[in-house]
Protein backbone atom coordinates (compact mmCIF):
# COMPACT_ATOMS: atom_id res chain seq x y z
CA UNK A 1 0.00 0.00 0.00
CA UNK A 2 1.26 3.59 -1.04
CA UNK A 3 -0.63 6.17 -0.06
CA UNK A 4 1.82 9.06 -2.01
CA UNK A 5 0.66 9.15 -5.74
CA UNK A 6 3.72 9.99 -7.35
CA UNK A 7 2.32 11.60 -10.36
CA UNK A 8 1.03 14.83 -7.95
CA UNK A 9 2.43 17.78 -6.40
CA UNK A 10 0.55 18.16 -4.45
CA UNK A 11 2.28 16.54 -1.09
CA UNK A 12 0.29 15.70 2.23
CA UNK A 13 2.45 15.51 4.99
CA UNK A 14 1.43 14.36 8.79
CA UNK A 15 3.06 16.24 11.92
CA UNK A 16 2.63 15.24 15.52
CA UNK A 17 0.97 17.97 17.05
CA UNK A 18 -0.45 18.45 20.80
CA UNK A 19 -3.82 16.47 20.24
CA UNK A 20 -1.90 14.10 17.50
CA UNK A 21 -1.16 13.55 14.29
CA UNK A 22 -2.45 17.09 11.82
CA UNK A 23 -2.63 16.84 8.63
CA UNK A 24 -0.99 19.24 6.09
CA UNK A 25 -1.57 19.66 2.45
CA UNK A 26 2.14 21.71 1.00
CA UNK A 27 1.89 23.57 -2.87
CA UNK A 28 5.61 23.29 -4.01
CA UNK A 29 6.88 25.98 -6.32
CA UNK A 30 6.29 25.19 -10.19
CA UNK A 31 9.72 23.12 -11.62
CA UNK A 32 11.85 25.83 -13.47
CA UNK A 33 11.17 28.82 -11.62
CA UNK A 34 13.88 30.19 -8.92
CA UNK A 35 12.70 29.55 -5.40
CA UNK A 36 12.30 31.97 -3.10
CA UNK A 37 11.11 30.05 0.15
CA UNK A 38 7.64 29.02 1.32
CA UNK A 39 4.65 30.69 3.04
CA UNK A 40 2.85 29.06 6.30
CA UNK A 41 -0.91 30.08 6.33
CA UNK A 42 -2.37 30.97 9.59
CA UNK A 43 -5.77 30.13 8.83
CA UNK A 44 -9.07 31.55 9.99
CA UNK A 45 -11.45 30.36 13.11
CA UNK A 46 -13.90 27.77 13.12
CA UNK A 47 -16.22 27.84 9.78
CA UNK A 48 -14.23 30.78 8.29
CA UNK A 49 -11.11 28.73 7.64
CA UNK A 50 -13.99 26.41 5.97
CA UNK A 51 -14.92 29.36 3.81
CA UNK A 52 -11.23 30.77 3.08
CA UNK A 53 -9.71 27.60 2.12
CA UNK A 54 -10.72 27.44 -1.83
CA UNK A 55 -8.97 31.14 -1.52
CA UNK A 56 -5.92 30.06 0.15
CA UNK A 57 -5.29 27.25 -2.79
CA UNK A 58 -5.76 29.87 -5.28
CA UNK A 59 -3.05 32.25 -3.32
CA UNK A 60 -1.16 29.10 -3.18
CA UNK A 61 -1.02 28.32 -6.76
CA UNK A 62 -0.25 32.13 -7.65
CA UNK A 63 2.85 32.00 -5.00
CA UNK A 64 3.91 28.70 -7.01
CA UNK A 65 4.29 30.28 -10.06
CA UNK A 66 6.55 33.06 -8.30
CA UNK A 67 8.84 30.46 -6.91
CA UNK A 68 7.26 30.22 -3.42
CA UNK A 69 5.95 26.69 -1.99
CA UNK A 70 2.47 26.97 0.83
CA UNK A 71 2.28 25.05 3.29
CA UNK A 72 -1.71 24.52 4.89
CA UNK A 73 -1.21 22.60 8.54
CA UNK A 74 -4.86 21.95 10.21
CA UNK A 75 -4.45 22.88 14.03
CA UNK A 76 -5.16 20.55 16.40
CA UNK A 77 -8.99 19.98 16.70
CA UNK A 78 -9.63 21.64 13.38
CA UNK A 79 -10.17 20.58 9.90
CA UNK A 80 -8.63 17.36 9.54
CA UNK A 81 -6.65 16.67 12.15
CA UNK A 82 -6.73 14.77 15.28
CA UNK A 83 -8.78 16.10 18.48
CA UNK A 84 -12.19 17.57 18.60
CA UNK A 85 -12.23 21.68 18.63
CA UNK A 86 -13.38 21.76 22.80
CA UNK A 87 -9.59 20.18 23.17
CA UNK A 88 -8.17 23.06 21.66
CA UNK A 89 -6.71 26.16 22.86
CA UNK A 90 -4.94 29.15 21.46
CA UNK A 91 -1.40 28.08 23.00
CA UNK A 92 -1.64 24.77 21.65
CA UNK A 93 -2.24 25.93 17.92
CA UNK A 94 0.65 28.14 17.80
CA UNK A 95 2.62 25.27 19.13
CA UNK A 96 1.14 23.24 16.13
CA UNK A 97 1.80 26.08 13.64
CA UNK A 98 5.66 26.05 15.27
CA UNK A 99 5.69 22.68 14.16
CA UNK A 100 4.93 23.62 10.45
CA UNK A 101 7.36 26.37 10.55
CA UNK A 102 9.86 23.59 11.33
CA UNK A 103 9.15 21.47 8.89
CA UNK A 104 9.29 24.18 6.21
CA UNK A 105 12.94 25.11 7.32
CA UNK A 106 13.90 21.04 7.55
CA UNK A 107 11.90 19.42 4.69
CA UNK A 108 10.66 22.72 2.32
CA UNK A 109 12.66 25.66 1.31
CA UNK A 110 12.85 28.19 4.40
CA UNK A 111 10.06 29.60 5.77
CA UNK A 112 10.19 33.90 6.68
CA UNK A 113 6.40 34.30 5.48
CA UNK A 114 3.20 33.84 7.55
CA UNK A 115 0.01 34.45 5.64
CA UNK A 116 -2.68 35.21 8.29
CA UNK A 117 -6.45 35.24 7.81
CA UNK A 118 -9.01 36.43 9.99
CA UNK A 119 -8.21 35.66 13.47
CA UNK A 120 -5.43 34.23 12.40
CA UNK A 121 -3.71 37.31 11.47
CA UNK A 122 -3.38 37.78 15.38
CA UNK A 123 -1.95 34.28 15.54
CA UNK A 124 0.42 35.52 12.79
CA UNK A 125 1.85 38.71 14.65
CA UNK A 126 2.17 36.54 17.61
CA UNK A 127 4.37 33.92 15.79
CA UNK A 128 6.66 36.49 14.19
CA UNK A 129 7.42 38.12 17.91
CA UNK A 130 8.68 34.45 18.90
CA UNK A 131 10.47 34.03 15.62
CA UNK A 132 13.08 36.75 14.49
CA UNK A 133 13.57 34.41 10.84
CA UNK A 134 9.84 35.51 10.30
CA UNK A 135 10.28 38.79 8.56
CA UNK A 136 6.92 39.25 6.12
CA UNK A 137 3.72 38.99 7.17
CA UNK A 138 0.78 38.90 4.41
CA UNK A 139 -2.63 39.69 6.41
CA UNK A 140 -5.65 39.14 4.78
CA UNK A 141 -8.82 41.31 6.54
CA UNK A 142 -7.20 40.88 10.32
CA UNK A 143 -9.19 40.84 13.07
CA UNK A 144 -7.40 43.08 15.57
CA UNK A 145 -9.14 42.26 18.85
CA UNK A 146 -10.55 38.98 20.06
CA UNK A 147 -13.29 40.43 21.98
CA UNK A 148 -15.61 41.92 19.55
CA UNK A 149 -15.20 38.93 17.31
CA UNK A 150 -15.76 36.05 20.01
CA UNK A 151 -19.16 38.56 20.68
CA UNK A 152 -20.02 38.26 17.15
CA UNK A 153 -19.59 34.51 17.28
CA UNK A 154 -21.78 33.98 20.35
CA UNK A 155 -24.44 36.16 18.50
CA UNK A 156 -25.07 33.61 15.72
CA UNK A 157 -26.03 31.05 18.91
CA UNK A 158 -28.26 33.74 20.08
CA UNK A 159 -29.67 34.51 16.58
CA UNK A 160 -30.37 30.44 16.15
CA UNK A 161 -32.47 30.33 19.60
CA UNK A 162 -34.65 33.55 19.02
CA UNK A 163 -38.10 32.98 19.98
CA UNK A 164 -37.24 29.56 21.33
CA UNK A 165 -38.61 29.39 24.95
CA UNK A 166 -35.41 28.77 27.46
CA UNK A 167 -33.07 30.32 24.11
CA UNK A 168 -29.79 32.15 25.33
CA UNK A 169 -30.41 35.45 25.09
CA UNK A 170 -27.40 37.18 26.11
CA UNK A 171 -23.83 36.73 25.17
CA UNK A 172 -22.98 37.31 28.90
CA UNK A 173 -24.65 34.16 29.41
CA UNK A 174 -22.69 32.28 27.24
CA UNK A 175 -19.12 33.64 28.88
CA UNK A 176 -20.35 32.77 32.03
CA UNK A 177 -20.83 29.41 30.75
CA UNK A 178 -17.40 29.48 29.69
CA UNK A 179 -16.33 30.85 33.19
CA UNK A 180 -18.06 27.74 34.95
CA UNK A 181 -15.46 25.55 32.78
CA UNK A 182 -18.66 24.48 30.73
CA UNK A 183 -18.33 24.07 26.90
CA UNK A 184 -20.32 26.36 24.64
CA UNK A 185 -21.81 25.49 21.40
CA UNK A 186 -22.10 27.89 18.59
CA UNK A 187 -23.11 27.03 15.19
CA UNK A 188 -22.18 23.09 15.45
CA UNK A 189 -18.74 24.31 16.99
CA UNK A 190 -18.23 23.22 20.68
CA UNK A 191 -15.55 25.46 22.39
CA UNK A 192 -14.24 24.68 25.39
CA UNK A 193 -13.72 27.11 28.27
CA UNK A 194 -9.73 27.85 27.95
CA UNK A 195 -10.37 28.81 24.30
CA UNK A 196 -13.22 30.98 25.20
CA UNK A 197 -11.15 32.77 27.98
CA UNK A 198 -8.40 33.29 25.81
CA UNK A 199 -10.29 34.95 22.37
CA UNK A 200 -11.63 37.17 25.09
CA UNK A 201 -8.40 38.66 25.66
CA UNK A 202 -6.32 38.60 22.56
CA UNK A 203 -4.90 41.79 20.79
CA UNK A 204 -2.72 42.82 18.06
CA UNK A 205 1.22 43.34 19.56
CA UNK A 206 1.82 46.77 19.95
CA UNK A 207 4.39 48.02 16.82
CA UNK A 208 7.47 48.23 18.81
CA UNK A 209 7.97 44.86 19.12
CA UNK A 210 7.13 44.18 15.45
CA UNK A 211 9.80 47.25 14.22
CA UNK A 212 11.49 45.88 11.24
CA UNK A 213 8.84 43.66 9.64
CA UNK A 214 7.31 43.78 6.74
CA UNK A 215 3.47 44.12 6.56
CA UNK A 216 1.17 43.80 3.53
CA UNK A 217 -2.68 43.91 5.07
CA UNK A 218 -5.28 43.76 2.54
CA UNK A 219 -8.90 45.08 3.34
CA UNK A 220 -11.87 43.53 1.02
CA UNK A 221 -15.06 45.17 0.41
CA UNK A 222 -17.87 45.05 -1.80
CA UNK A 223 -17.49 48.30 -2.88
CA UNK A 224 -14.93 50.85 -4.06
CA UNK A 225 -15.96 53.29 -2.35
CA UNK A 226 -16.24 51.83 0.92
CA UNK A 227 -14.24 52.67 3.85
CA UNK A 228 -11.56 51.00 5.45
CA UNK A 229 -12.42 49.78 9.01
CA UNK A 230 -11.61 52.65 11.90
CA UNK A 231 -9.78 50.22 14.20
CA UNK A 232 -7.71 48.57 11.33
CA UNK A 233 -7.11 51.86 10.24
CA UNK A 234 -6.10 53.42 13.82
CA UNK A 235 -3.91 50.51 14.12
CA UNK A 236 -1.77 50.30 10.92
CA UNK A 237 -1.06 53.69 10.95
CA UNK A 238 0.36 53.14 15.13
CA UNK A 239 2.46 50.42 13.40
CA UNK A 240 3.88 52.74 10.84
CA UNK A 241 4.67 55.75 13.15
CA UNK A 242 6.75 52.85 15.41
CA UNK A 243 8.57 51.83 12.59
CA UNK A 244 6.81 48.09 10.95
CA UNK A 245 6.71 48.97 7.12
CA UNK A 246 2.90 48.56 7.21
CA UNK A 247 1.23 48.94 3.67
CA UNK A 248 -2.46 48.75 3.98
CA UNK A 249 -4.66 47.99 0.55
CA UNK A 250 -8.12 47.29 0.03
CA UNK A 251 -9.39 45.63 -2.65
CA UNK A 252 -13.06 44.80 -4.32
CA UNK A 253 -14.36 41.57 -4.24
CA UNK A 254 -16.67 39.24 -2.60
CA UNK A 255 -16.61 38.84 0.92
CA UNK A 256 -16.18 34.93 0.76
CA UNK A 257 -15.32 34.50 4.49
CA UNK A 258 -18.53 35.51 5.84
CA UNK A 259 -20.98 34.45 2.73
CA UNK A 260 -22.84 31.23 2.05
CA UNK A 261 -22.08 30.29 -1.55
CA UNK A 262 -18.85 29.73 -2.98
CA UNK A 263 -17.38 32.98 -3.56
CA UNK A 264 -13.76 34.57 -4.87
CA UNK A 265 -11.85 37.66 -4.49
CA UNK A 266 -9.42 37.45 -7.68
CA UNK A 267 -7.90 40.59 -7.04
CA UNK A 268 -7.40 39.68 -3.49
CA UNK A 269 -4.39 36.82 -4.92
CA UNK A 270 -3.42 39.00 -7.55
CA UNK A 271 -2.46 41.36 -5.09
CA UNK A 272 -1.36 38.87 -2.75
CA UNK A 273 1.28 37.76 -5.85
CA UNK A 274 2.10 41.23 -6.31
CA UNK A 275 3.90 42.03 -2.86
CA UNK A 276 5.30 38.45 -3.00
CA UNK A 277 7.25 39.44 -6.11
CA UNK A 278 9.02 41.96 -3.70
CA UNK A 279 10.03 39.27 -0.75
CA UNK A 280 13.26 38.50 -0.57
CA UNK A 281 14.78 34.48 -0.58
CA UNK A 282 15.32 33.32 3.17
CA UNK A 283 18.25 31.89 4.95
CA UNK A 284 20.11 29.69 3.50
CA UNK A 285 18.56 25.92 3.51
CA UNK A 286 21.34 24.24 4.37
CA UNK A 287 21.99 26.29 7.55
CA UNK A 288 18.45 25.98 8.88
CA UNK A 289 18.27 22.44 8.77
CA UNK A 290 21.48 21.81 11.09
CA UNK A 291 19.42 23.33 14.16
CA UNK A 292 16.36 21.26 13.80
CA UNK A 293 15.11 17.83 14.43
CA UNK A 294 13.28 15.79 12.89
CA UNK A 295 8.67 17.04 12.75
CA UNK A 296 7.20 14.56 10.51
CA UNK A 297 5.76 11.63 10.90
CA UNK A 298 6.76 8.57 8.80
CA UNK A 299 3.54 6.76 6.85
CA UNK A 300 4.17 3.75 8.21
CA UNK A 301 3.70 4.74 11.73
CA UNK A 302 -0.08 5.82 11.07
CA UNK A 303 -2.48 3.46 12.40
CA UNK A 304 -5.92 5.33 11.57
CA UNK A 305 -5.67 8.83 9.24
CA UNK A 306 -3.71 10.06 6.70
CA UNK A 307 -4.02 12.59 3.52
CA UNK A 308 -3.51 11.53 -0.06
CA UNK A 309 -3.28 13.43 -3.07
CA UNK A 310 -4.90 12.01 -6.17
CA UNK A 311 -4.84 12.36 -9.93
CA UNK A 312 -8.10 13.48 -11.60
CA UNK A 313 -7.27 14.05 -15.27
CA UNK A 314 -5.12 17.08 -14.99
CA UNK A 315 -5.74 18.18 -11.82
CA UNK A 316 -5.10 16.89 -8.01
CA UNK A 317 -7.58 15.92 -5.67
CA UNK A 318 -6.34 16.50 -1.93
CA UNK A 319 -8.16 13.33 0.20
CA UNK A 320 -8.14 11.85 3.37
CA UNK A 321 -8.49 8.26 4.18
CA UNK A 322 -9.58 6.65 7.55
CA UNK A 323 -8.12 3.25 8.16
CA UNK A 324 -10.70 0.53 9.78
CA UNK A 325 -10.26 -3.00 10.59
CA UNK A 326 -8.72 -5.87 8.06
CA UNK A 327 -10.83 -7.50 6.07
CA UNK A 328 -13.19 -4.99 5.60
CA UNK A 329 -15.69 -6.12 2.24
CA UNK A 330 -17.54 -1.98 2.19
CA UNK A 331 -15.79 1.65 2.33
CA UNK A 332 -17.91 4.62 2.25
CA UNK A 333 -16.83 7.55 0.05
CA UNK A 334 -17.45 11.35 1.34
CA UNK A 335 -18.27 13.27 -1.43
CA UNK A 336 -17.65 17.26 -0.45
CA UNK A 337 -21.11 19.35 0.11
CA UNK A 338 -21.31 22.21 -2.67
CA UNK A 339 -21.08 26.05 -0.99
CA UNK A 340 -18.17 26.97 0.45
CA UNK A 341 -17.11 24.05 2.21
CA UNK A 342 -13.97 21.62 1.69
CA UNK A 343 -13.76 17.59 2.82
CA UNK A 344 -13.92 18.47 6.46
CA UNK A 345 -17.91 19.60 6.00
CA UNK A 346 -19.42 22.40 8.06
CA UNK A 347 -18.28 22.33 11.81
CA UNK A 348 -16.11 19.24 10.89
CA UNK A 349 -19.29 17.03 10.28
CA UNK A 350 -17.43 14.73 7.78
CA UNK A 351 -14.84 14.13 9.95
CA UNK A 352 -16.72 13.01 12.77
CA UNK A 353 -18.97 10.72 10.18
CA UNK A 354 -16.07 9.26 8.95
CA UNK A 355 -14.48 8.23 12.05
CA UNK A 356 -18.25 7.10 12.85
CA UNK A 357 -17.78 4.36 10.03
CA UNK A 358 -14.18 3.59 10.73
CA UNK A 359 -14.64 2.47 14.09
CA UNK A 360 -17.16 0.56 12.90
CA UNK A 361 -15.37 -1.26 10.11
CA UNK A 362 -16.04 0.46 7.00
CA UNK A 363 -12.89 2.44 5.38
CA UNK A 364 -13.62 5.97 4.18
CA UNK A 365 -12.08 8.24 1.87
CA UNK A 366 -13.21 11.91 2.19
CA UNK A 367 -11.85 14.50 -0.61
CA UNK A 368 -11.80 18.29 -2.78
CA UNK A 369 -13.78 18.68 -5.76
CA UNK A 370 -11.59 19.77 -8.95
CA UNK A 371 -11.48 23.49 -7.27
CA UNK A 372 -12.49 23.13 -4.20
CA UNK A 373 -10.50 22.87 -0.72
CA UNK A 374 -6.84 22.37 -1.70
CA UNK A 375 -7.54 20.52 -4.67
CA UNK A 376 -6.43 21.67 -7.94
CA UNK A 377 -8.25 22.64 -10.91
CA UNK A 378 -11.46 24.64 -12.28
CA UNK A 379 -14.45 24.47 -9.90
CA UNK A 380 -17.06 23.40 -12.30
CA UNK A 381 -19.84 21.86 -9.48
CA UNK A 382 -21.51 18.85 -8.45
CA UNK A 383 -22.68 18.63 -11.92
CA UNK A 384 -19.64 17.80 -13.68
CA UNK A 385 -18.17 15.96 -10.27
CA UNK A 386 -18.23 12.17 -12.22
CA UNK A 387 -14.86 11.90 -13.09
CA UNK A 388 -14.10 13.24 -9.00
CA UNK A 389 -15.93 10.71 -7.50
CA UNK A 390 -14.71 8.00 -9.86
CA UNK A 391 -11.48 8.98 -8.75
CA UNK A 392 -12.00 8.73 -5.61
CA UNK A 393 -13.45 5.50 -5.29
CA UNK A 394 -10.26 4.15 -7.49
CA UNK A 395 -8.10 5.40 -4.45
CA UNK A 396 -9.83 3.72 -1.54
CA UNK A 397 -10.23 0.56 -3.81
CA UNK A 398 -6.59 0.77 -4.43
CA UNK A 399 -5.49 2.10 -0.89
CA UNK A 400 -7.72 -0.66 0.94
CA UNK A 401 -7.66 -3.41 -1.85
CA UNK A 402 -9.56 -6.35 0.53
CA UNK A 403 -12.98 -3.70 -0.44
CA UNK A 404 -15.77 -5.43 -2.69
CA UNK A 405 -17.87 -2.45 -3.02
CA UNK A 406 -18.42 1.35 -1.46
CA UNK A 407 -21.17 3.24 -0.26
CA UNK A 408 -21.28 7.12 -1.48
CA UNK A 409 -22.24 9.79 1.12
CA UNK A 410 -23.34 13.83 0.15
CA UNK A 411 -25.45 16.42 1.13
CA UNK A 412 -27.09 19.06 -0.22
CA UNK A 413 -25.31 19.40 -4.39
CA UNK A 414 -23.18 16.39 -3.36
CA UNK A 415 -25.93 14.32 -2.97
CA UNK A 416 -27.63 15.43 -6.27
CA UNK A 417 -23.92 14.45 -7.93
CA UNK A 418 -24.08 11.13 -6.61
CA UNK A 419 -27.80 10.37 -7.85
CA UNK A 420 -25.82 11.56 -11.46
CA UNK A 421 -22.92 9.09 -11.03
CA UNK A 422 -24.08 6.02 -8.81
CA UNK A 423 -25.67 4.03 -11.68
CA UNK A 424 -22.61 4.09 -13.98
CA UNK A 425 -20.14 2.28 -11.78
CA UNK A 426 -21.26 -1.34 -10.03
CA UNK A 427 -18.54 -0.91 -7.48
CA UNK A 428 -21.07 1.49 -5.76
CA UNK A 429 -23.65 -0.46 -4.12
CA UNK A 430 -25.63 2.15 -1.53
CA UNK A 431 -25.70 5.63 -1.78
CA UNK A 432 -26.97 8.08 1.25
CA UNK A 433 -28.31 11.12 0.38
CA UNK A 434 -29.12 14.21 2.90
CA UNK A 435 -31.08 16.77 1.63
CA UNK A 436 -31.04 16.58 -1.82
CA UNK A 437 -30.13 19.83 -4.11
CA UNK A 438 -33.04 19.90 -6.66
CA UNK A 439 -33.32 24.16 -6.41
CA UNK A 440 -34.26 25.61 -9.74
CA UNK A 441 -36.02 29.13 -9.43
CA UNK A 442 -39.46 27.37 -9.76
CA UNK A 443 -38.56 24.97 -7.11
CA UNK A 444 -37.40 27.88 -4.66
CA UNK A 445 -40.33 30.06 -5.35
CA UNK A 446 -42.95 27.18 -4.74
CA UNK A 447 -40.94 26.74 -1.38
CA UNK A 448 -41.06 30.26 -0.30
CA UNK A 449 -44.68 30.24 -1.07
CA UNK A 450 -45.76 27.60 1.29
CA UNK A 451 -42.71 27.64 3.92
CA UNK A 452 -42.04 31.25 4.30
CA UNK A 453 -45.23 33.23 3.33
CA UNK A 454 -47.94 30.92 5.16
CA UNK A 455 -45.26 31.01 8.41
CA UNK A 456 -45.14 34.65 7.83
CA UNK A 457 -48.99 35.02 8.19
CA UNK A 458 -48.60 33.20 11.18
CA UNK A 459 -45.89 34.89 12.81
CA UNK A 460 -46.96 37.44 15.88
CA UNK A 461 -44.04 39.70 14.77
CA UNK A 462 -45.18 40.01 11.17
CA UNK A 463 -48.33 41.68 12.51
CA UNK A 464 -46.89 43.88 14.74
CA UNK A 465 -44.67 45.22 12.09
CA UNK A 466 -48.18 45.85 10.32
CA UNK A 467 -49.53 47.48 13.01
CA UNK A 468 -46.49 50.11 13.65
CA UNK A 469 -46.79 51.00 10.39
CA UNK A 470 -42.96 48.86 9.24
CA UNK A 471 -44.52 46.90 6.79
CA UNK A 472 -44.39 47.46 2.91
CA UNK A 473 -47.31 46.70 1.41
CA UNK A 474 -46.59 47.32 -2.54
CA UNK A 475 -42.99 45.96 -2.56
CA UNK A 476 -44.33 43.11 -0.40
CA UNK A 477 -47.58 42.57 -3.03
CA UNK A 478 -44.68 42.54 -6.19
CA UNK A 479 -42.51 40.12 -4.88
CA UNK A 480 -45.62 37.91 -4.16
CA UNK A 481 -46.62 38.17 -7.56
CA UNK A 482 -43.01 37.52 -9.01
CA UNK A 483 -43.14 34.02 -6.89
CA UNK A 484 -46.13 33.16 -7.99
CA UNK A 485 -45.41 33.60 -11.80
CA UNK A 486 -42.53 31.43 -10.93
CA UNK A 487 -44.25 29.23 -9.17
CA UNK A 488 -46.57 28.95 -12.42
CA UNK A 489 -43.75 28.37 -14.67
CA UNK A 490 -42.63 25.56 -12.66
CA UNK A 491 -45.94 23.78 -12.56
CA UNK A 492 -46.16 23.80 -16.45
CA UNK A 493 -42.89 22.15 -16.63
CA UNK A 494 -43.17 19.56 -14.17
CA UNK A 495 -46.38 18.58 -15.51
CA UNK A 496 -44.34 18.13 -18.68
CA UNK A 497 -41.47 16.06 -17.34
CA UNK A 498 -42.05 12.19 -17.89
CA UNK A 499 -39.39 9.65 -16.41
CA UNK A 500 -36.97 7.95 -19.05
CA UNK A 501 -34.31 9.69 -20.13
CA UNK A 502 -31.97 8.68 -22.43
CA UNK A 503 -28.35 8.32 -21.89
CA UNK A 504 -28.29 11.19 -24.63
CA UNK A 505 -30.08 13.78 -23.01
CA UNK A 506 -30.28 12.82 -19.76
CA UNK A 507 -27.79 15.62 -18.61
CA UNK A 508 -30.34 18.20 -20.59
CA UNK A 509 -33.33 17.38 -18.37
CA UNK A 510 -34.25 19.93 -15.78
CA UNK A 511 -32.62 19.07 -12.16
CA UNK A 512 -35.65 17.73 -10.77
CA UNK A 513 -36.27 15.10 -13.50
CA UNK A 514 -32.28 14.26 -13.88
CA UNK A 515 -32.22 13.83 -10.08
CA UNK A 516 -34.89 11.53 -10.24
CA UNK A 517 -33.51 9.72 -13.43
CA UNK A 518 -30.40 8.61 -11.69
CA UNK A 519 -32.14 7.54 -8.51
CA UNK A 520 -34.38 5.38 -11.26
CA UNK A 521 -31.39 4.11 -13.14
CA UNK A 522 -29.54 2.74 -9.63
CA UNK A 523 -30.52 -0.40 -8.34
CA UNK A 524 -28.56 -0.13 -4.85
CA UNK A 525 -29.92 0.76 -1.41
CA UNK A 526 -30.32 4.30 -0.63
CA UNK A 527 -30.79 6.37 2.29
CA UNK A 528 -32.74 9.59 2.56
CA UNK A 529 -31.61 11.84 5.24
CA UNK A 530 -34.17 14.82 5.82
CA UNK A 531 -33.61 17.29 7.79
CA UNK A 532 -36.72 19.37 9.82
CA UNK A 533 -35.63 22.60 9.75
CA UNK A 534 -34.04 23.03 6.21
CA UNK A 535 -35.44 24.93 2.95
CA UNK A 536 -34.16 22.53 0.61
CA UNK A 537 -35.20 19.45 2.57
CA UNK A 538 -38.43 20.97 1.76
CA UNK A 539 -37.99 22.08 -1.64
CA UNK A 540 -36.82 18.36 -2.25
CA UNK A 541 -39.96 17.16 -0.90
CA UNK A 542 -42.17 19.59 -2.71
CA UNK A 543 -40.57 17.98 -5.98
CA UNK A 544 -41.00 14.49 -5.37
CA UNK A 545 -44.69 15.29 -4.66
CA UNK A 546 -46.03 16.82 -7.46
CA UNK A 547 -43.10 16.38 -10.08
CA UNK A 548 -44.43 13.24 -12.48
CA UNK A 549 -40.91 11.67 -12.66
CA UNK A 550 -40.76 11.27 -8.98
CA UNK A 551 -43.87 9.44 -8.51
CA UNK A 552 -43.67 6.28 -6.88
CA UNK A 553 -39.47 6.56 -6.48
CA UNK A 554 -39.73 7.27 -3.21
CA UNK A 555 -41.87 3.42 -2.06
CA UNK A 556 -39.29 1.29 -3.70
CA UNK A 557 -38.34 -1.42 -0.97
CA UNK A 558 -34.88 -0.33 -1.79
CA UNK A 559 -35.04 3.33 -0.56
CA UNK A 560 -35.47 4.01 3.21
CA UNK A 561 -36.11 7.65 4.38
CA UNK A 562 -35.19 8.96 8.12
CA UNK A 563 -36.41 12.33 9.13
CA UNK A 564 -34.95 14.49 11.99
CA UNK A 565 -37.07 16.68 13.06
CA UNK A 566 -35.25 19.35 14.96
CA UNK A 567 -32.01 19.20 12.13
CA UNK A 568 -31.24 22.13 10.69
CA UNK A 569 -29.33 21.68 6.88
CA UNK A 570 -25.88 20.20 8.22
CA UNK A 571 -27.09 18.83 11.50
CA UNK A 572 -25.15 21.24 13.60
CA UNK A 573 -26.54 20.84 17.09
CA UNK A 574 -24.73 17.71 18.91
CA UNK A 575 -27.56 15.58 19.59
CA UNK A 576 -28.92 15.74 16.16
CA UNK A 577 -25.29 14.78 14.98
CA UNK A 578 -25.45 12.00 16.81
CA UNK A 579 -28.90 10.83 15.78
CA UNK A 580 -28.15 11.26 12.28
CA UNK A 581 -24.59 9.30 12.62
CA UNK A 582 -26.97 6.57 14.28
CA UNK A 583 -29.41 6.42 11.71
CA UNK A 584 -26.62 6.29 8.37
CA UNK A 585 -24.57 3.44 10.64
CA UNK A 586 -27.80 1.33 11.27
CA UNK A 587 -28.60 1.55 7.23
CA UNK A 588 -25.01 0.65 6.58
CA UNK A 589 -25.69 -2.41 8.82
CA UNK A 590 -29.09 -3.11 7.33
CA UNK A 591 -30.60 -2.45 10.75
CA UNK A 592 -34.11 -0.61 9.82
CA UNK A 593 -33.89 3.66 9.75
Amino acid sequence: MNPIEPSCKLRPILLEGGLGALVGFYHPPEPGVVVKGDVLVVPAFAEEMNRCRSMVTLQAQAFAALGMGTLVVDMGGTGDSLGEFDQADWTGWRADLQLGIAWLRQHGNGCNTLLGIRLGALMAAELALEDDQIQQLLLWVPVVAGKPYWTQFLRIRIAAEMGLVGGIKSTDALRQQSARGQVVETSGYLVGPTLALQLDTLEMPDGERLRGRKVAWFEVASHADSPLPRANAKLAEDWRAKGVDVTVSQVVGALFWQVHERAEAPALVEAGAAVARSWSAPAPLLQVKARLAPVAIGYDSVAAEYPVALPCGNSELAAVVHRSTVGARLGVVIVVAGGPQYRVGAHRQFVSLARMFATNGYPVLRFDLRGMGDSSGEHLGYEHSRPDIRAAIDALMRLEPGLQGVALFGECASASGILFYAAQDLRVEQIALANPWVRTAEVQAEAILKHYYLDRLKSREFWLHVRRGKFDAVAALRSLLSLLMTYWRGRQKMGSDQPGATADNFDHLPLPSRTAEGLRRFRGRVLFLMSGRDLIAREFDDVTQSAPAWQGLLNDPRVSRKDIADADHTFSKPEVKAEAQKALLDWMSGVPV
